[in-house]
């Protein structure tokens, strides 16, 4: 039945492996550059039902960071073949896509360089359940950069829990008949990781049994390659304590047990990676999650039995003995990989509701803290809205002021800054599957912490908005209070809307700051930075808030902000944005707001008043870039020599090479200067001027 249905819906390709896209690509011979990518096979898929998944992979290229419907709109369907109940499946199936083409964003002008560099090209490979009547669910999405002719690489599965991916490409046009020519760009460790499971019978519990022997002796006999051969290990069947059929214990169970000990070994004595390391927390997160019944390893009428509380015991030491060997920038790595595991699997579970020890939950939180010493610069991690604050949907509240769909100016902000995004939303958990499919497909977020609101807030809204708004605020000001136990190390930028709770949150949010440095911390930079997009009232034109309520959050640290070239202007003047990435985020706030047609918003009025906004933020991004740049001591930002000219208007300068793009505004890319040139030299006066080629 799923079989019929995933065929109906995508053609006969879905069963034959054959991909329209690929022979369209490759008619024209080299004209055209495609890729062609060997879906090998994945391990450990979570589809979050309890029957076994039908799983497909869907590919598809792009820029860097754009989101999956971007990637496939306009091209051929390009997916493989379905594996009938797999959670581990092997496909080896081959496909072939086209490039997209070489194109230079003015957002991504590397200033630096005399020339602009074009944008950097992905493959994303995303594993979908054929769900019949439910229909198809997503399992994970992995993004793979395209930076060679070749390659070949694991991969996690963003949002799929401890899932992974193994995945050759390559350009047809550098492609040899010598196999040994091909070995040069492909690693070692990977293929015989690729040979040695598929060489294994994991459909027998006999077969599995054999798999957990085996890889027990290449862990002890080939450590060189234990980092690949952990990537690609189906852990759900290795470490499996059950035979899956009545929960009762079966040969598994002494074989597992065995392997958990030799894996607590090899932390002793060799170095996992973060993304291996990441995997094995995965694996024992699931294993310490599992509702336990009577009969099996888990609690009966009295509670656990002895031999279980022990294996769970050395299940959770294991599993803080992987943090604990971590240290430096290592356990960021690991801990960004952890949270990449998706809802209910992410860090603050895994140390919150996973970890019953108390003990051992303390030492955890104390040997982050304890890293910090040893970092050199720390990260800036970014809190962030949803609703009306990068994107406008159905969710939040305030008028009109831009048309559903991105809110101009977030994501080219998130990138300057170039740190971490968490999701601080009001959505209850039970919307957190669509949130997450709202992030890939239509935002481009696919690496990103979800810390949902509560149904209760939510459902309060339509009789008590007021006592709603203050319950989302204590809902996000309590799941940031342990979120932020676990990351000691960042610089938070919480960025949220005034729409519903967020300006509550941002006020204790802040408090924490102000209070450090009435404790005698004043010296320091701040940790903490708080950014508020105003949202309008039901006329689209007038804003949320006063001036007056302005200057009050103000003073407590709060800026609030109309357009996102003004909240970049403010990271700026608070240390945490360089003059490159004002520059960028401003050029990327212009051309997500040009990308929109003025009649999608609500009226002329609304549009020209949005237009105005952004027009005089630009104008005060541009008077803080001269004065930064006529402050400048340093070294010039280039070595190519362009003079200084006067701008037709008097006063002010512009460089001799100006760029004409989509955004209908000359954007100047600047050269030798000591002085920073303009980000824009001016907007159309006009409606009609500012979009009439847009």
């Amino acid at each position: 039945m799923v079989l019929l249905r995933h065929t109906a819906k995508h053609g006969e390709q879905a069963g034959a492996g054959y991909f329209p896209e690929a022979a369209e690509a490759l008619s024209d011979g080299s004209s055209v550059q495609s890729v062609q990518v060997e879906v090998i096979a994945a391990a450990d898929l979570s589809m979050g039902s309890k029957s076994l998944p039908v799983p497909y992979c869907a590919l598809a290229t792009g820029y860097r960071g754009q989101p999956w419907a971007a990637k496939a709109a306009g091209k051929a369907e390009c997916i493989t073949p379905p594996a009938l109940r797999q959670r581990n499946p092997r496909w080896n199936a081959l496909c072939k896509l086209r490039l997209p083409k070489a194109y230079v964003s003015p957002s991504r002008v590397e200033f630096s360089k005399d020339e602009a560099a074009p944008q950097e090209v992905e493959l994303s490979v995303r594993v979908m359940d054929a769900g019949g009547l439910r229909g198809d669910r997503m399992a994970g999405e992995a993004r793979i950069p395209l930076s060679g002719s070749c390659g070949a690489g694991t991969f996690r599965l963003l949002g799929g829990g401890y899932a992974s991916l193994s995945v050759r490409w390559s350009c047809p046009s550098e492609f040899r008949e010598e196999e040994e020519e091909l070995e040069t760009f492909r690693a070692k460790s990977f293929e015989e990781a690729v040979q040695f499971w598929s060489k294994q019978d994991l459909a027998t519990c006999a077969g599995i049994a054999r798999a957990q022997r085996e890889f027990q002796a290449k862990l002890q006999t080939a450590p060189d390659w234990c980092n690949e051969l952990l990537l690609q290990t189906p852990l759900s069947l290795l470490l499996s304590d059950t035979d899956g059929a009545d929960g009762a214990p079966s040969q598994l169970y002494s074989g597992s047990q065995a392997l958990l000990r030799v894996l607590s070994e090899h932390l002793q004595s060799h170095n996992l990676s973060a993304l291996a390391s990441s995997r094995l927390i995965g694996a024992l997160v699931e294993k310490l999650s599992i509702p336990r019944g009577p009969g099996g390893l888990g609690p009966g009428p009295d509670g656990l039995d002895p031999e279980a509380a022990e294996h769970l015991a050395v299940q959770e030491a294991i599993l803080c003995k992987i943090f604990l060997r971590t240290e430096g920038k290592e356990l960021l790595e690991l801990k960004r990989l952890v949270d990449a595991a998706g809802g209910g699997r992410d860090l603050r579970h895994t140390i919150y509701s996973v970890i019953s020890d108390q003990v051992r939950r303390e030492s955890l939180l104390q040997h982050f803290v304890d890293q910090v010493a040893d970092l050199n610069c720390l990260p800036v991690h970014i809190l962030s809205d949803i609703d009306m604050t990068v994107w406008v949907g159905t969710f939040g509240a305030g008028g009109p002021k831009f048309p559903a769909g991105p809110v101009p100016g977030a994501l080219p902000l998130f990138t300057a800054l170039g740190g971490r995004v968490t999701f601080l939303s009001a959505r209850p958990p039970i919307w957190e599957g669509q949130t997450r499919r709202l992030l890939v497909d239509d935002i481009g977020i696919a690496e990103a912490v979800v810390l949902p609101g509560s149904l209760k807030a939510v459902a309060q809204v339509l009789f008590a908005p007021e006592q709603a708004r203050q319950a989302m605020a204590e809902r996000k000001t309590e799941v940031f209070g342990q979120f932020a136990t676990l990351h000691p190390e960042a610089l938070f930028v919480f960025i949220g809307d005034s729409g519903e709770g967020d300006v509550d949150f941002a006020e204790e949010f802040m408090a924490v700051e102000w209070a450090e440095r009435a404790g005698g911390c004043g010296g320091l930079p701040a940790r903490r930075a708080a950014l508020i997009h105003d949202v309008v009232r039901s006329d689209g034109v007038v804003p949320k808030s006063s001036n007056e309520r302005r200057a009050d959050l103000h003073l407590r640290g709060i800026h609030v902000f109309d357009t996102y070239a003004g909240a970049a202007l403010e990271l700026f003047r608070q240390g945490l944005l360089d003059m490159e990435g004002l520059r960028c985020a401003t050029h990327g706030c212009l051309e997500e707001f040009a990308e929109i047609n003025p009649d999608e918003f609500a009226s002329v009025e609304v549009f020209e008043t949005r237009r105005m906004e952004l027009l005089r933020d630009v104008r005060e991004v541009n008077a803080a870039l001269r004065i930064a740049g006529s402050a400048a001591t340093t070294a010039p930002l280039h070595t190519a020599g362009t003079e200084e000219k006067e701008d037709k208007e008097g006063g002010s300068f512009e460089e001799e090479k100006v760029i004409s793009t989509s955004v209908n505004v000359e954007v100047v890319q600047h050269g030798d200067l000591q002085q920073p040139p303009d980000v824009v030299e001016e907007m159309p006066a006009s409606t009609s001027e500012a979009h009439d080629a847009a």
